[in-house]
């Protein structure tokens, strides 16, 4: 009788080509054998800062209320799932790029801005001085890299106002390379490449998921891809007849792990019936692959200067939210597929000019453009400390306002995605993955403290959810979000050390007490 061990030998030789299907049976002898689920990391970004009465809660600690843009999440049954931060001071002393430009690439790297890229456009288009966290973790956390592509970046509208490419990029690698400099004029200076985001949903699935498809709807191709998929159903059907006859020498003990194996083995099984009665379809042999996005759904991009003129004739919203729905559903299927653990999403630059219908409450069939509206708030105290006297800077409050909350709410809908989503370890993607969702300034008029940002999941990583902190009087450095966060990839209360290499700002820098304890 052959052993188990020869019979997955036979079986892995025999998928050679079925793409994912080693890497479910690997991570399956994982799970079984009592390997947790790998971490993950999603950095997650909304614009234009916040209306601080609106968005802090009220209480601390554990004992906190929501407020009504951040209600949307525990309407969602997130309460226990993040960590709500008020009080995280931005500034990294630059003075260098735009609010929103610097307010950026400070927000994800935690560097200092070397100045202002030559684009032709305006002057304030920020550089980044470091990578950003999202590769910091990549680099240093070793649970957090897979072969291959390693990492992906989406956003779902790209519009800003003068060509910058810093509002509408999170992510930025260790290669550096010197450009002509706006700021310091007359000069050229160093960055770190930007690692832009895709902004097409098709383009960002045939980046994840290329090797789970055909290449090219051609008769051969198809014909060639059925006589795989049979082949392949074939070694699924071997494999299934030895796992139950190995079943009957085993010890009782092992009953449940080779009814695992089975069970996920029967569901690929059924996939690939599936693709081969549809006449070869794939829509993911190994995982829950999404199926392809229309090509059609894409974001906006380009330059545009509607400060004059912030009402609109057509309404974003409704494929806003598809586009960030599906770069999103991609992503997590990337996830649960392992293909990557690292990844960013960003709804829209803070110089966006997304236009929304129904947010403005004197007028509910009026469209107006997010940022380009918010130029109308010029006094800081009227999203600070109470509502403007003014009939209309009261409704442009009140419309900053319902924007983030609808932000909120679209976000919370793919939280509970990812908390619902379970991965092949039996794992809950959310308590797995470290979820940061962080915003550039801290309102209109371009401050940088004190900031909010919130954090979801990473419950079975040692995040202590459920809790709300408030620095209000006494900002943190926007660096202590990352070195808490770096506690439970690192499994240590003191990160720092960790990043002695790196060149993000360290003075003063340490994580927020309270928010993360080892796992047991």
């Amino acid at each position: 009788m052959r052993s188990y061990r020869f019979s997955r030998r036979a079986f892995l030789a025999g998928i050679c080509g079925a793409v994912g299907l080693e890497l479910l049976l690997r991570n399956l002898e994982a799970a079984a054998q009592g390997t947790p689920p790998p971490p993950r990391f999603l950095m997650t970004h909304w614009p234009v800062g916040t209306v601080k009465y609106h968005f802090r809660p009220t209480g601390s600690g554990t004992n906190f209320t929501f407020s009504r843009i951040l209600k949307p999440f525990e309407t969602a049954g997130l309460r226990e799932d993040m960590i709500v931060i008020w009080g995280l001071n931005g500034n990294t002393g630059s003075g260098q790029g735009g609010g929103h430009e610097a307010g950026t690439p400070m927000a994800t790297t935690g560097a200092r801005c070397p100045g202002t890229r030559k684009n032709g456009g305006e002057e304030d288009d920020a550089c980044a001085g470091g990578p950003s966290f999202d590769q910091i973790f990549l680099r240093h956390v070793p649970a957090l890299q897979r072969p291959g592509i390693g990492y992906a970046n989406a956003i779902c509208d790209a519009r800003v106002d003068s060509l910058e490419t810093s509002t509408q990029c999170l992510s930025y690698g260790y290669t550096t390379r010197s450009i002509a400099a706006a700021r310091p004029a007359n000069t050229n200076i160093t960055e770190n490449v930007p690692l832009l985001p895709e902004l097409s949903p098709t383009q960002l699935y045939m980046k994840l998921f290329s090797g789970f498809m055909p290449g090219g709807d051609t008769d051969a191709n198809r014909e060639r891809l059925l006589r795989g998929l049979r082949a392949r159903k074939s070694v699924l059907d071997y494999s299934l007849s030895q796992l139950a006859t190995i079943k009957t020498l085993a010890p009782a003990s092992e009953t449940p792990k080779l009814d695992a194996h089975a069970e996920a083995i029967r569901k690929v099984e059924q996939q690939v019936s599936e693709q081969i009665s549809a006449g070869g379809d794939m829509g993911g042999a190994a995982c829950a692959v999404p199926p392809a996005p229309d090509p059609s759904l894409t974001g906006k991009t380009g330059s545009r200067n509607d400060y004059g003129r912030p009402e609109t004739s057509t309404a974003d919203d409704t494929i806003h939210e598809q586009i960030g729905k599906l770069h999103a559903s991609i992503l997590i299927a990337a996830f649960q597929c392992d293909i990557i653990r690292v990844a960013t999403f960003q709804w829209s630059p803070g110089t966006n000019h997304v236009s929304f219908k129904g947010q403005f409450p004197d007028n509910p069939n009026a469209i107006y453009m997010h940022h380009p509206l918010s130029h109308r708030i010029l006094d800081r105290a009227h999203v600070w400390d109470s509502p403007p006297t003014s009939g209309e800077l009261q409704s442009i409050v009140e419309f900053l306002s319902n924007v983030q909350t609808w932000y909120n709410q679209k976000t919370a809908d793919i939280l509970v995605q990812m908390k619902n989503a379970v991965d092949v370890f039996g794992g809950s993607l959310l308590d797995y993955t470290i979820v940061p969702y962080i915003t550039e300034v801290a309102e209109t008029t371009h401050s940088w403290s004190p900031k909010p940002a919130l954090v979801f999941g990473g419950k079975k990583l040692g995040m202590r959810g459920g809790q709300y902190f408030d620095f209000d009087t006494r900002p943190r450095p926007h660096n202590d979000l990352w070195m808490t966060i770096a506690q439970a990839y690192l499994g240590t209360s003191n990160p720092l050390p960790e990043f002695a290499d790196e060149v993000f700002i360290k003075e003063g820098v340490g994580p927020i007490p309270g928010c993360w304890e080892a796992p047991a």
